[in-house]
């Protein structure tokens, strides 16, 4: 059966959401895209809509027209900096489902590549800008007393408005887990601040922003050959990213005291009616689709994705491929633009999935799906660099003799026994032999090991992660896990290193 279908895709998501340093317009933000088909939903017929993507059907193609100008010239003024791409498609054969969705996805691709830009100005010579956008401040804003502005862009404060409404949907969606107390109260709360994440005061405080992304999640979209077998990958997919979010918290929570304890994490609170609630140190900003971005107390940053992608993986999702994710964790001190913190993480994601897809292709070459497995890379970022993670680790992570420093990207079933050798250097050294033994490594092989084999004669041993000859030289296969342990130190909880993994 023919129809005329229209596909519509959102431009330049990740830097609408992500652009501001302020975490309550991230939010606000993410909240508006996640949103933004809903009218479209109600009136008309909906193939599926999500991940800043839509297919809608229409009878006719002047519907199709009609429907379009009002909704985009409503977006106009309720969703302002975001910017669609419509493609229509008149003859959309739903009998060829699969086929048609490929033919109107590549009509899309190709207007894209021919569409100019819009080249709009910023701001006028007469106006004040928004200290936000730098765009023209143009709405008061009586919401924004606490950050000492009165004037912003309609960007800005569409998205705060956004806010609220997001806070409250996803408090009501967690509210078995912030509802923890005895008498049904709220006890907990996720906070809209980064400077609320926890950290110690007076300290440079660190935050981790998390990006997460489904292997072959776009390979197992196109093989869904019907429109009903898309919606229940789509709508199954939504439900197990907010699943496996929710396991995290669920494991995180009974942990939070013992942290607490140890002094290995502190939490902010904030009055409420009947007393006080606690601000959990992690909160989400996008959680649907096949990708998921939170952020969270740096000393947490790896656990969280770690436990969200062993959950992710036992989601029940599709019977007849393993279901594996990789993910970026970029550490970051709480000042440090978001929106390069949140591409590092990005970039991150991006290294662990080249990885993940080298190890599953087989000696013909063939890409091996029953070989999958997930994979985290991590970056903690000591300074202001803003190269790309591959010349930073050219620049900053080679030794004297040209051997790499890191062994990252790592399998989600090696990161146990990387824990494992943060608990035995930290037992076995005092914090000057360990600060001196990362100075030694940039020397080269033959520096590390005569300092290892001092410290042998001294009746120390260094942990070993993967091959005998680390503990013996520092080095194997022209690669040393030291600096990523060292570095790991000191934002990874011993209280978060279980017997398990030891």
């Amino acid at each position: 059966m023919n129809k005329t279908a229209v596909f519509i895709d959102i431009m330049s998501i990740q830097k609408y959401i992500f652009s501001s340093n302020q975490l309550k317009d991230n939010i606000g933000a993410s909240h508006i895209v996640e949103s933004i088909f809903d009218e479209l939903k109600e009136k008309f017929q909906c193939s599926y809509a999500g991940g800043g993507s839509a297919l809608i059907y229409f009878n006719t193609i002047t519907e199709a027209k009609n429907a379009m100008k009002e909704w985009s010239s409503n977006l106009l003024q309720t969703a302002p900096g975001i910017v669609p791409f419509i493609t229509i498609e008149e003859n959309f054969d739903t009998s060829t489902y699969a086929e048609s969705r490929k033919k109107i996805i590549k009509k899309s691709i190709k207007q894209k590549n021919e569409f100019i830009p819009i080249t709009a100005l910023s701001a006028f010579g007469i106006t004040a800008d928004c200290p936000k956008t730098g765009l023209s401040s143009e709405v008061f804003c009586e919401k924004c007393a606490d950050q000492d502005i009165s004037y912003l862009s309609s960007v800005s404060y569409t998205k705060i408005l956004k806010a609220e409404e997001a806070n409250n949907k996803i408090i009501n969606y967690f509210k078995d887990i912030l509802n923890n107390d005895d008498n049904g109260l709220d006890k907990y709360e996720f906070p809209d601040k980064f400077d609320e994440m926890g950290g110690t005061k007076g300290e440079n405080n660190h935050i981790a922003v998390v990006h997460i992304d489904g292997n072959d999640m776009g390979l197992l979209f196109k093989k869904q050959a019907t429109e009903e077998e898309m919606k229940k990958l789509s709508a199954g997919l939504t439900d197990s990213v907010k699943s496996s979010f929710k396991q995290v918290l669920q494991k995180l929570i009974p942990l939070i005291d013992k942290l607490k304890r140890n002094g290995e994490i502190t939490l902010k609170e904030k009055p409420a009616n009947n007393g006080k609630l606690i601000l959990l140190p992690v909160r989400p900003i996008v959680l649907g689709g096949d990708d998921v971005t939170f952020v969270c107390d740096a000393r947490i940053g790896l656990w969280c994705a770690m436990e969200f992608i062993k959950a992710f993986e036992l989601q029940d999702i599709c019977k007849e491929n393993k279901i594996t994710a990789c993910g970026g964790v970029s550490i970051v001190k709480t000042n440090y633009p978001f929106y390069r913190a949140y591409k590092m993480a990005e970039d991150l994601c991006n290294t662990a999935k080249k990885k993940a897809k080298k190890k599953r292709r087989n000696e013909r070459n063939e890409i091996d799906n029953s070989a999958a497995d997930s994979y985290i890379d991590f970056h903690i970022s000591f300074g202001g660099m803003s190269d790309s993670i591959d010349r930073i680790r050219i620049k900053n992570y080679k030794s004297a003799d040209n051997k790499l420093l890191y062994k990252r990207p790592y399998k989600i079933k090696e990161i146990p026994k990387l824990l494992n050798c943060i608990k035995k250097l930290k037992e076995k050294l005092p914090q000057s032999k360990i600060k001196k033994f990362r100075e030694i490594l940039y020397s080269g092989e033959i520096a590390a090991k005569e300092f290892i084999n001092e410290l042998n004669y001294r009746g120390n041993t260094l942990p070993a992660f993967s091959h005998s000859d680390e503990a013996k030289k520092g080095f194997s296969d022209d690669k040393s896990p030291y600096i990523d342990i060292i570095e790991l130190m000191d934002f990874y909880p011993l209280s978060l290193i279980l017997k398990e993994d030891l």
